[in-house]
């Protein structure tokens, strides 16, 4: 399937930008009815035609999350889109192929002008999203790669070297990760050190729900309230593995980690 080109700009004063999402305002936003809809219709908002962005491939740290690599995230994000700071918006555009269950355009998202007309379909190889904020939020270290089952594999693949160089270099969260180490609970999920974010939000889920939640033993409940409460498919194609999220963890009363690296990993739709 195709990605349809559309152009637009930046709106960073609309919402509550963060290292993976922005609100973008289209120039033209009838081509995004037209995307692939996994959920809900887009969510324009009638007052300032802006909706908020879903970066494909990537994931940042929550601004909940451990400073100062959540709110270093955000700050990437915003001098690549060309804000200055989020002060004021700026050119940009983005391609798109689907909407999220949400409404929201899943997208590689690029600063400046357009190279084509809104509207436009491209085919994207590898090389055509190297200058995209996602690659660039990579490259930085400042977001890790999340895929899902609707990504090209040879986009996947790109996603993956970007992300396996800036880890080696040690950037961004790759200095302090604990994914696959495993992170201690350290008072919790707002203390804890660097994870993949998709992990994280579920602890810190998890964290609010008395039913499993134990303050004494922490993470000791965390998988059973995964599988019951937040089931979720995920395949680990090296190894052909199609398992549960919950099943690529190893947890102890305070400490958990992932079995296998975030790259690995593919999320099966919903």
């Amino acid at each position: 399937m195709p990605f349809t080109l559309i152009a637009g700009s930046f709106a960073p004063g609309l919402g509550f930008p963060d290292g993976d999402s922005l609100r973008f305002i289209p120039n033209d936003p009838e081509p995004i009815f037209r995307l692939r809809r996994r959920g809900s219709p887009p969510k324009i908002n009638p007052k300032n035609g802006s909706i908020q962005l879903r970066y494909e491939g990537i994931d940042t740290l929550e601004k909940a999350a451990i400073k100062p690599f959540s709110s270093d995230a955000t700050a990437s994000n915003l001098e690549l889109a060309g804000t200055a700071g989020g002060t004021t918006n700026a050119p940009g555009y983005i391609y798109s192929n689907q909407l999220g269950p949400h409404g929201r355009p899943i997208a590689f998202v690029f600063a400046g002008e357009a190279p084509g007309k809104t509207g436009d379909e491209k085919y994207l190889e590898p090389d055509d999203i190297m200058d995209s904020i996602n690659v660039l939020q990579l490259a930085r270290g400042h977001a890790y790669p999340l895929f899902y089952d609707t990504l090209f594999d040879d986009l996947r693949q790109r996603l993956t070297e970007v992300t396996l160089e800036a880890k080696e270099a040690r950037k961004g969260v790759w200095e302090a990760d604990r994914t696959s180490s495993g992170v201690e609970w350290d008072g919790g999920p707002a203390t804890m050190a660097p994870i993949f974010p998709k992990l994280w939000r579920r602890i810190d889920e998890f964290t609010r729900d008395e039913t499993f939640f134990d303050p004494e033993q922490p993470l000791a409940g965390l998988k059973r309230w995964m599988e019951i409460a937040k089931p979720e498919r995920v395949s680990v194609p090296h190894q052909s593995i199609f398992t549960g999220f919950d099943n690529l963890l190893e947890t102890t009363d305070t400490t958990v980690r992932m079995i296998y690296e975030p790259h690995e990993v593919v999320v099966i739709s919903a």
